[in-house]
């Protein structure tokens, strides 16, 4: 018995679909290839290379280590009191210039001018005292001459008159010292100098041996570094090193004077301390930095034209087989118009260089 005419219809239909998606499989799977161009290899044009070519190689660089340091001054002296009292007059503020001999502190002198005038005191009575025994010591030296007085009684007005020049002659050492005393009291500039701080104020009570005030020599400042003891053997007193402090500005060449022999432990680093610096604009404490010379090493250098900044990137034109294209370097220090490539290249390639700085 035949099947109706719509069942028959339907199973056709049904096959037909299914065909059709084992088509759109086959197809998405890349098994038919009608209605596709098959993939190939196409050369990309290459870009004209506008300029002439460097090739790179090695050549020796002197080497720097940038040590970092600070302005020093080995003149920084501390004023102290030697006897104590209380502050009464500040003669100085800090950058005050002072001469030798200039007043810094004066403290109270009460006491101690009332110690030397009692000591004057004594002076003038032991004087008096001596000037007395004095003109009886002549007359019993006369006395002894004529045999009107025995040698005993001699005797006896020598060692007074002996007695009383000691004492006149302690006297005199007593008020010399109250004198001595009193003048502590005035704290002086031992030097010429510039007053780098004060260290108390009117009513303090200074102690002996209490820093007053600190000064320094504005003519005898140094640039100090610490460098790493691996480079020990390439330091040498008397080499140059380019100094800057940034804070003022200030640049300068100045040989090396002193190589301090001892390491510091914890750091693993040794001192190192330049000529004497004389400028205005130097002052102790500030920040500074130098470049310390090292020995020659191989290295890559290219023109300083040949760098370019591409975004945030530094970039030079490399040229590989006929075609160029940017490539990132890092680079270091400009030497004469070159620059230090630290990454980025190796010796034997190629770099692009603008027509006007070929070479």
């Amino acid at each position: 018995m035949s099947e109706p005419h719509g069942s028959k219809m339907k199973s056709v239909g049904l096959a037909a679909l299914v065909a059709a998606a084992i088509l759109f499989m086959a197809w998405l799977a890349g098994l038919l290839h009608f209605g596709k161009i098959a993939p190939g290899l196409v050369a990309p044009k290459a870009a004209p290379t506008e300029g002439r070519l460097l090739v790179i190689s090695e050549t020796m660089i002197p080497r720097e280590l940038e040590v970092l340091g600070e302005v020093i001054s080995s003149s920084l002296a501390q004023v102290s009191a030697q006897v104590p009292g209380k502050v009464s007059k500040i003669w100085v503020e800090a950058g005050s210039r002072v001469k030798p001999g200039d007043p810094l502190i004066t403290l109270s002198g009460e006491e101690y001018q009332a110690r030397l005038n009692l000591a004057r005191a004594g002076v003038t009575q032991a004087q008096a005292q001596l000037t007395q025994i004095t003109a009886d010591y002549h007359r019993y030296q006369y006395l002894l001459k004529e045999g009107a007085a025995s040698p005993r009684e001699f005797e006896a007005m020598e060692a007074r008159f002996k007695s009383a020049q000691a004492a006149l002659a302690a006297a005199q050492a007593q008020a010399q010292e109250a004198n001595t005393m009193k003048g502590y009291t005035v704290i002086r500039a031992p030097e010429a100098a510039v007053v780098a701080a004060r260290k108390v104020a009117v009513g303090d009570l200074a102690q002996p041996g209490q820093p007053l005030v600190s000064i320094y020599n504005p003519d005898l400042l140094q640039i100090e570094g610490e460098v790493n003891d691996s480079y020990r053997d390439q330091v040498r007193v008397g080499a140059a090193v380019r100094v800057a402090v940034p804070a003022v500005n200030w640049q300068g060449d100045l040989p090396i004077a002193e190589i301090f022999p001892i390491s510091q432990s914890p750091s693993r680093t040794f001192k190192v301390r330049t000529a004497p610096i004389k400028d205005p604009k130097l002052v102790p404490g500030r920040f500074a930095r130098f470049s310390l010379p090292l020995e020659s090493a191989p290295g890559l250098l290219i023109p300083q034209e040949a760098v370019h900044l591409v975004g945030q990137l530094t970039m030079v034109k490399v040229v590989v087989a006929s075609q160029s294209q940017w490539r990132q370097v890092k680079t270091g220090r400009q030497i004469k118009g070159q620059v230090e490539v630290l990454a980025g290249l190796q010796p034997g390639e190629k770099i692009l260089l603008p027509d006007s700085h070929a070479r």
